[in-house]
């Protein structure tokens, strides 16, 4: 048999592994990237469908995370912003909350929306400026308490946490209970407030095709899952034995510790994206649109991306992406809600494709602090869930692996 030897070997695409290999890259260190799949990026892909861009699930980029600053050059992502503010469905009407801090000229119109009293509204502009000091390594502390209660604490009224709060955490979270931790919503908050939700032009997908470009030719090996391992050493479903001085899983959680031969304590949240291709806009200029009495409805949230992402559509037509969180609606369940919603208009709606993602997010319950990076000699993992679920903690647990093996500064 023959031994492929390398000093650092990357099981896993996507972004955490991605970010390790180009910090590898910058230390002029050898590595080989394993990768089970046809291309690189694990769950952050798109796809070209009758000539829309469909990413794998709903995803968004926060232009705010300082890991995602730090690796990408914005500007050649070509950022599409998605329009601050929503729109709330609450027993049987639209709703609509601007958002005075990225557009002052509604100010008036969020002062006067019926979603919030006055109080609440106070306290919205309180808790966001007090976050601009909010950072992960002041967040993640390993806080008891869920996000509901840290929004009880802070005095909002239950129909503020039941009209915007609790539908708008629960598309960040999948989580209709708010039962993840409050250390989560503290990081999260600013990014929203002050920075911007946005999609590259060309799909999620730009991500790590940026990052693909900046490795040697040769060092990734596609269509190769690893099955065994022992210390540092692996084989992939061939039989074929690599062998390494340092060894990084680059998995989801569970498929880590699943080759570990570990029980998993990784929990999951899951989530279902179904597709439309419409004739017309659903309005709302480009916002999200919130389901307030989402617990009882197969629809969480929806959003016409093409209002702001014109490049998702081909000329003439509009994409509108609907979540639901519970479980895998059929197409008749979601027509019926959205027929309700829009009116006959839907019967013109195709369905392009349904994404049902059962570990969209791993779970961050209150108390939970960042798993060790180093769990043997010789052997590392990264991922979001060694921290929190986001790309932000994916891509910097990449980047502190890499700086962990001890091969020096950057070239």
């Amino acid at each position: 048999m023959v031994i492929v030897k390398t000093p650092v070997l990357i099981v896993g695409g996507g972004l955490a592994g991605l970010t390790c290999a180009v910090e590898l890259e910058r230390r002029g260190v050898e590595y080989r990237l394993l990768e089970a799949g046809a291309r690189l990026g694990g769950r952050v892909v798109s796809d070209q469908v009758d000539g829309f861009i469909l990413n794998r699930g709903f995803q968004v980029l926060l232009t705010g995370y300082p890991e995602i600053r730090r690796l990408w050059a914005m500007e050649n992502l070509r950022l599409r912003r998605v329009r601050s503010g929503a729109v709330i469905r609450r027993q049987g009407k639209w709703l609509t909350l601007p958002d005075p801090l990225r557009h002052p000229g509604e100010i008036w119109d969020a002062w006067r929306s019926p979603v919030g009293t006055g109080m609440d509204k106070l306290r919205l502009a309180l808790l966001a400026l007090g976050s601009l000091r909010n950072s992960a390594d002041n967040c993640f502390v390993g806080g008891s308490q869920t996000t509901l209660q840290y929004l009880q604490r802070w005095g909002f009224s239950e129909g503020m946490i039941e009209t915007f709060w609790r539908p708008f955490l629960a598309g960040l979270f999948l989580d209709w209970e708010l039962s993840s931790s409050a250390d989560l919503f503290r990081f999260l908050l600013p990014l929203f407030a002050w920075g911007r939700v946005a999609l590259p032009a060309g799909g999620m997908q730009q991500l790590p095709r940026q990052l693909e470009r900046r490795l040697t030719p040769g060092r990734v090996v596609l269509e190769t899952r690893v099955e065994k391992l022992e210390g540092a050493r692996c084989w992939d479903q061939s039989g074929q034995l690599w062998e390494a001085d340092q060894l990084v899983l680059a998995l989801d959680g569970s498929s880590a510790d699943r080759l570990l031969g570990r029980e998993s304590e990784v929990r999951w949240a899951g989530s279902c994206t179904t597709y439309f291709a419409a004739p017309r806009s659903i309005g709302g200029r480009g916002r999200l649109h919130l389901n307030a009495d989402g617990a009882h409805s197969c629809i969480q949230h929806l959003i016409c991306i093409s209002d702001f992402a014109p490049e998702y559509a081909p000329a003439g037509q509009h994409l509108i992406s609907v979540s639901s969180l519970f479980a895998r609606p059929s197409e008749d369940e979601l027509r019926g809600q959205l027929q309700e919603w829009f009116g006959a208009e839907v019967g013109a709606w195709r369905m392009l494709r349904q994404d049902f993602l059962p570990q969209s997010l791993p779970t961050l319950a209150p108390g939970m602090r960042p798993r060790e990076l180093k769990i043997g000699e010789g052997v590392w993992r990264c991922g979001d869930y060694t921290a929190y679920p986001s790309l932000n903690a994916a891509v910097a647990s990449g980047r502190l692996v890499a700086e962990s093996l001890g091969y020096g500064e950057p070239k």
